[in-house]
């Protein structure tokens, strides 16, 4: 297991002085790279050979948001590789070792040119599985209810990119929390997320945003009639 301190920056917290939701997917990709770059299967190392990592689902389960100027631990450690996919492990921690976030996600192997999934077993056997009892089960498929509601369209740029050339990771959990005023996070928080990266987003395509408008909310973003990503939320009153 990889294990990372880190300050909750004033850069990061919301109008409560509350980490904000996407930064903690922030810190989970900074701390896989970390992890896997001494045995140089991180990102980076990668993409010298053509190979890119990409996320497929994620599920996050929030106990509390840590607050500014909080020291919190951000632990992760892969688990047992399942064919063509890789699942990841995350935890946050605070001072006392208590449990404030958990996560689980699945991840799979793209060839950069092609973008097609490839199997690398030399990638694999470089990061041998861990596994904690309260871990959190991996993330399911989320099928998307036919009674949605436009909310915007979004044009992505090039500050929505990463070293992938398309659309970050973390910008889609920016996009999604935008579908609610920010008052409205003044008495509500994410209690638990889980999401389905379907699909590849690119500079200059436009993205249509639609919500159920419930609770649990389903959010899911289409880009030329196709759907690219789908998300479910809890929200609990805070």
């Amino acid at each position: 297991m990889y294990t990372k301190s880190y300050i909750i920056s004033n850069n990061d917290v919301d109008a409560r002085f509350l980490l904000k939701v996407p930064a903690i997917f922030r810190l989970f990709q900074d701390v896989a790279l970390l992890a896997t770059r001494d045995v140089k299967v991180d990102a980076m190392s990668l993409s010298e050979k053509n190979i890119d990592w990409v996320i497929m689902r994620m599920k996050v389960e929030i106990m509390r948001l840590p607050k500014c100027e909080e020291e919190i631990f951000v632990h992760t450690y892969p688990g047992k590789d399942m064919a063509m996919l890789y699942p990841r492990y995350f935890f946050i921690t605070d001072k006392d070792n208590n449990v404030i976030v958990r996560s689980s996600s699945i991840w799979a192997l793209i060839d950069s040119l092609t973008r097609k999934v490839i199997v690398n077993r030399e990638v694999i056997s470089k990061l041998p599985a861990e596994h904690r009892d309260d871990e959190l089960p991996l993330p399911e498929k989320i099928k998307v209810p036919e009674d949605n509601k436009l909310v915007e369209r979004r044009w992505v740029h090039y500050s929505d990119l990463d070293f992938n050339s398309h659309m970050n990771n973390v910008r889609y959990i920016e996009y999604l929390m935008d579908v609610h005023h920010s008052n409205y996070f003044l008495n509500h928080r994410i209690a638990s997320i889980n999401l389905n990266y379907l699909k590849e987003i690119k500079e200059k395509e436009t993205i249509r945003v639609y919500t159920d408008a419930s609770n649990p909310e389903t959010i899911s973003f289409y880009v030329d009639d196709s759907l690219a990503f789908c998300c479910q939320v809890s929200f609990v009153n805070d």
